[in-house]
């Protein structure tokens, strides 16, 4: 894959996508489907010529330029939270990167669930989310880093929401990976998040 800041820009776009739908599910329960399709689908896209089609192209990570361009543009409450989100899942990835044994274990417990989606129409059926998060809580989960998710305790406390926001942190974690695996580092979000914003304008554009 091609190490450019473009490229960077998209995953740190799909790792935003992740932090705003963890965001959605908190606040209401309900996310963007389309959306959170992209970002479960990423978990599957293990051989992908580029990053665009690790989302099965550039519109698979719409919402994340979206949210992406209201960073650059001051930033509202809600893209801020997702941000958030996003920071604590490259933490994750920077932890997960360390840790090769624990890379091995989550992609073996990747590859159960591969054949269940395969099996399944939708990314989003309910049981593939509930075999992400079985997958997010052993592996994940016992980093010695917690994202902690915000939101209404009436939706956060149902099963079928916690299973929805880990799936989610999983996918978002596939894209926080990404983005250091092709040369993503926090000091080109300070040093460079112009030039990423401005990035993500053209592609919101494009």
């Amino acid at each position: 894959m091609k190490h450019d800041l473009a490229e960077q820009t998209l995953a740190f776009a799909g790792t935003l996508q992740a932090g705003e739908l963890v965001r959605q599910i908190g606040a209401s329960g309900h996310c963007s489907r389309q959306a959170a399709a992209s970002t479960i689908d990423s978990l599957f896209a293990v051989d992908a010529a580029s990053t665009a089609a690790v989302y099965g192209g550039v519109d698979g990570v719409r919402l994340g330029i979206t949210v992406a361009c209201e960073l650059g543009s001051g930033g509202s409450r809600d893209a801020l939270s997702a941000l958030g989100y996003a920071s604590g899942l490259m933490r994750l990835a920077r932890l997960l990167d360390r840790d090769a044994e624990r890379q091995r274990a989550l992609h073996r417990e990747l590859e159960l669930v591969t054949s269940a989606r395969k099996r399944a129409d939708d990314p989003l059926d309910p049981a593939i989310l509930a075999q992400l998060a079985d997958v997010y809580r052993p592996t994940l989960s016992t980093l010695p880093f917690r994202i902690q998710v915000v939101g209404r305790p009436e939706v956060l406390q149902q099963p079928d929401k916690v299973e929805w926001v880990r799936a989610l942190l999983l996918g978002g974690l596939r894209s926080a990976f990404l983005w250091r695996q092709i040369g993503g580092r926090p000091w080109r979000l300070l040093f460079q998040r112009r030039r990423m914003f401005r990035i993500a304008a053209e592609l919101a554009e494009g």
